[in-house]
């Protein structure tokens, strides 16, 4: 990674930053940790190689414009307009809604992240009914890290919001720390805490650590509105 900040003339901390947004962002994982480092995964080499096939599509499917060509230009398009969404949380996972359960005036909406993860979001009835949430749906979450309360130990049971993994990297001055966790599905989640805290939990890479989350702090947003995908004809 290192090499590759200097080639693009980025920071390297920068560089980082823009690797676990685009891992958590992608339907599939790009980047697993070793030795601290990210190595590209097998879908991540596939998306590398498939450049010059991008722009070839775009090229067929203006001629076939209902073919395969067509789709794999959507799809690919629609990833990169993930990326150019800019939002103070540094946590945003492109996820799936796995079930929703609506009362009257709030619903709990449960996302599974892949690898077994999963996420529980409390929000508005109305809410969830504007974004147009149904099982199935695909949708951002947005977890600002100070919101990651970090453990010592990994919970005994994995459940929505109480999560598990490894910790990949570590990012500390005289007075904060940041701690990037590699989830079982690949994913990366980022947590903040005081220097001190880290020092006493024994926060290290390497080390197996639990993360807890509450579910009224979890943000959610989609795409494309409901209201909107209906004037279109499409379906979520």
């Amino acid at each position: 990674m290192t090499e590759a900040a200097v080639i693009l003339g980025l920071d390297e901390d920068l560089a980082w930053h823009y690797l676990v947004a685009a891992n958590n962002l992608c339907d599939q994982p790009l980047i697993r940790t070793r030795a601290d480092q990210p190595v590209p995964t097998v879908h991540a080499r596939r998306l590398l190689s498939r450049d010059e096939d991008l722009a070839q599509a775009f090229e067929r499917f203006l001629d076939s414009p209902g073919g395969g060509a067509f789709r794999q230009f959507q799809q690919r398009h629609q990833f990169l307009r993930r990326l150019e969404a800019r939002t103070s949380a540094r946590n945003q996972f492109y996820c799936q809604v796995q079930s929703v359960r609506r009362e009257r005036v709030n619903a709990v909406v449960t996302l599974n992240l892949g690898g077994g993860d999963r996420l529980a979001a409390h929000i508005t009835a109305r809410s969830a009914e504007e974004l147009g949430l149904v099982a199935g749906r695909a949708c951002h979450a947005l977890i600002d890290p100070s919101w990651v309360e970090v453990r010592a130990e990994c919970p005994a049971e994995r459940n929505a919001n109480r999560l598990c993994g490894r910790v990949a990297r570590v990012l500390d001055d005289p007075v904060d720390a940041e701690v990037a966790i590699e989830l079982a599905g690949g994913r990366i989640l980022l947590a903040t805490m005081t220097r001190a805290e880290m020092l006493d939990k024994d926060i290290r890479p390497g080390r197996a650590v639990g993360a807890l989350i509450q579910s009224s702090q979890i943000i959610l947003a989609v795409d494309q509105p409901a209201a909107a995908t209906e004037s279109r004809g499409e379906h979520p």
